[in-house]
């Protein structure tokens, strides 16, 4: 709204400055009736033949007249484009006013054209008109333009800059599925919000700020399931990038600092980034995995690696199949996590985006329950009622939202360290 204000009064006033400067002068002319008794009736009717000659005034002849008197090139249609007759309301005076961009030629224009019709009315309609004509003000050297005005332009533009502004703002937000902030979210889906997460920095508030969000998480976790604490958890996005691997490797570290074994699952197929989270040093892949179980038929202690991370064990991809959405149909994928789920605390399983494919829903229906993700500064109303509608239709059992680069978190939690820092 601001903007749009400022653009149309930026606008009006250097378009104000740009314009040529035009000026006016006007003569004016008063209609005088032929008989000696100023009557009623004799001003009525030099009234009605003032609004009869400012018609007849404006004739294309009279223009001519007044071309060949001012010379210089001047033209009939010039003259008629720069001369207006008007006659004024309930008297007998008639306005001629001229325009030109020379205010000595405009006062020249004027008195020319007055002069050519009292001239032209004495000739050819005094007589029948009952009326003769004269003149009653000549007309003076313009001192200012009539136009351009700016300070009319530019209070017209911000009236008209306000308007359009306002309507472009709620046009905006109607139109805008954006979400940016817990509340929206909260007042479109009927979904429970279990954390909040700020943005990681690198001061030690801020990283004071995201363990905390993730603690949040850990405790909500406990109280999301009317079944109690879930033990298989699949976490998954609407699109690629939100943060779903961050979340999982900290929901890992976090249940894992309150003496929890954690076991972290990568079923992304697509593109594996569990490892390199988890175990940045690391780089060559970890094998076996999780592949090589459904395949091979390799023990299940096989495929969990040790990620030097206290009470975390990781389930990397192993070799990535050609068909990922088939690969996770097996038979063998939920007895797998499930048998993991018996031998740990808690088992995250790391999902592709559901816009990657059928990979997430195959997973969907065989957890405890499902987590999306959604980044604040990504994600749209509609891909997540998308991702809703999806894991609705497995009959998955969604436990919730995390929001991710929530700025009102980030305001929240450094205001809650300041605050203990004053203490």
């Amino acid at each position: 709204m601001v903007a749009t204000f400022l653009i149309f009064v930026v606008f009006a006033g250097v378009l104000s400055k740009a314009l040529p400067k035009v000026y006016s002068a006007s003569s004016t002319l008063i209609v005088v009736p032929n008989e000696n008794a100023a009557t009623f009736d004799a001003v009525q009717a030099a009234q009605v033949t003032a609004r009869t000659y400012s018609d007849v005034v404006s004739a294309p002849a009279i223009a001519a007249q007044v071309a060949r008197q001012l010379g210089g090139g001047a033209t009939a249609d010039s003259v008629g484009s720069a001369v207006s007759v008007s006659p004024v309301i309930e008297t007998q005076l008639l306005r001629i006013s001229a325009e030109d961009r020379n205010p000595g030629k405009a006062q020249l224009l004027a008195n020319t054209y007055a002069a050519t019709v009292i001239q032209y009315v004495h000739q050819y309609l005094g007589t029948t008109a009952g009326a003769s004509v004269a003149l009653a003000a000549s007309a003076t050297r313009p001192t200012a333009p009539a136009r351009p005005r700016p300070t009319l332009y530019v209070l017209v533009a911000a009236i008209l800059g306000l308007f359009i502004g306002v309507g472009l703002a709620f046009l905006l937000e109607r139109l805008d599925t954006r979400l940016r902030t817990g509340d929206e979210v909260r007042e479109r889906f009927d979904e429970l919000i279990l954390a909040r997460m700020p943005r990681r920095g690198r001061t030690s508030a801020s990283l004071n700020a995201f363990n905390e969000a993730f603690g949040l998480l850990r405790t909500n976790l406990r109280f999301a399931s009317p079944d109690g604490s879930p033990g298989l958890i699949a976490v998954t996005s609407a699109r690629d990038g939100e943060g779903k691997t961050t979340c999982v490797v900290q929901m890992a570290l976090s249940i894992a600092e309150v003496n929890s074994r954690v076991v972290v699952v990568d079923a992304d197929f697509r593109r594996p980034m569990l490892q390199q989270a988890l175990m940045p040093d690391t780089h060559e892949p970890l094998r076996p995995g999780f592949s090589n179980y459904l395949v091979d038929g390799c023990a299940l202690e096989e495929i969990i690696h040790d990620t030097g991370h206290p009470n975390v064990e990781l389930v990397p991809t192993g070799p990535l199949p050609p068909n990922p959405s088939a690969f996770l149909e097996s038979q063998r994928v939920e007895p797998a996590l499930r048998e993991l789920a018996e031998r740990a605390d808690l088992v995250l399983v790391d999902c592709p985006p559901l816009s990657a494919g059928a990979d997430a829903l195959t997973l969907a229906g065989r957890v405890d329950g499902v987590i999306v993700v959604i980044d604040l500064d990504r994600s749209n109303e509609r891909a997540v009622r998308d991702v809703l509608h999806q894991l609705r239709a497995v009959h998955a059992p969604i436990l919730g939202f995390v929001l991710n680069r929530d700025r009102l978190a980030e305001f929240a939690y450094s205001y809650e360290y300041a605050g203990q820092s004053s203490r």
